[in-house]
């Protein structure tokens, strides 16, 4: 057939098989800023942008604990949002960089304007806005000529804010894969429920502990390699300023985020799900990995009180349940 189909047609919604249904909503929810629109217990969640039932479904029916498909096999490769315009991509930059997300990429297509990263399930993402119709690079005989070149992160990062429309707009069609802006002239988010602040208050406390044994084992490691270490004072300094600690700061610089959330009165649900999301990525330990994932995976095979203070805090995100 060579009709083509209705223009009004577009991609209403994603659904993707997740493996750890708290750690996606931390990020999709705490991170990027879906609103949860209705959830099932452990099983399945959906979000949405401007008021829209779900531009996003997540769900562990099938894949519970599981994996992300090999290289070389078959299936998605990307979902791509797309912001109402640059501000909005500039925002969720800024969200991104504030819970240490990498980026795979970012580039400029002439079209739009894109930054390429993946999900705690190591599904594709492409975060983007399209430059206005009259701006798209074209040839002579007017078809487009897109490009790949280098993204300006730090122009995209400093784009002003503009006010986010307003919550009660009907989501329509055209709308379906667009994620708000947010600024501080839009609707100011609820504080933070006293449910979410007592889990984060939970979850410090066992990261305090956890910090503690790591310390531990790593000053035990020390001495056998470089000699004793002395007193308190001594120790602390070498936290501060020798390679040997290094990887311990990502652990206490969460539990400072934490404090300073927590001592925020405006903070919110959403930030308090995004550290929840971080603190799970954060404690990934790995045998073939670098930095902290790999001086995480050797602790947890050295010392049985590390592999306690891991499942206390494990045991805490697995009960994060999302406030909305």
């Amino acid at each position: 057939m060579s009709r083509e189909i209705d223009r009004r047609a577009d991609i209403g919604h994603v659904h993707l098989k997740v493996s750890n249904l708290d750690r996606a909503v931390g990020f999709y929810h705490g991170v990027l800023g879906f609103a949860v629109t209705q959830r099932f217990g452990d099983s399945a969640a959906f979000l949405s942008a401007g008021g829209y039932h779900h531009h996003i479904g997540l769900n562990t029916w099938e894949s519970l604990g599981g994996h992300a498909p090999a290289p070389g096999t078959t299936g998605l490769y990307h979902v791509a949002i797309r912001y109402p315009d640059r501000a909005a991509l500039g925002d969720a930059l800024r969200r991104l960089e504030s819970a240490r997300i990498p980026l795979d990429g970012a580039s400029d297509h002439g079209v739009s304007e894109a930054l390429y990263l993946r999900d705690p399930d190591g599904n594709g993402l492409e975060l983007y806005w399209d430059r206005p119709r009259d701006e798209w690079p074209r040839a002579a005989d007017g078809s487009l000529q897109m490009v790949t070149e280098r993204l300006d992160l730090a122009s995209l990062r400093a784009a002003p804010a503009t006010p986010s429309p307003s919550a009660d707009m009907p989501a329509t069609a055209a709308d379906a894969t667009r994620a708000p802006a947010t600024s501080a002239t839009g609707p100011a988010a609820a504080p933070m429920t006293t449910e979410a602040r007592t889990k984060l208050r939970d979850l410090r406390t066992h990261l305090l502990q956890l910090h503690k044994v790591l310390l531990e084992d790593a000053r035990a490691a020390y001495e056998l390699d470089r000699g004793r270490v002395g007193s308190a004072g001594n120790l602390l300094q070498l936290v501060i300023n020798d390679p040997w600690f290094a990887w311990l700061r990502a652990l206490s610089e969460l539990v400072i985020r934490i404090d300073q959330t927590m001592d925020e009165s405006s903070s919110t649900d959403a930030e308090a799900a995004a550290l929840f999301y971080e603190v799970g990525r954060l404690l990934t330990a790995s045998e073939h990995g670098d930095g902290f994932a790999r001086r995480y995976y050797e602790a947890l095979q050295r010392q049985p009180a590390v592999v306690l203070a891991h499942a206390d805090v494990r045991r805490v995100l697995k009960g994060l349940k999302s406030a909305n």
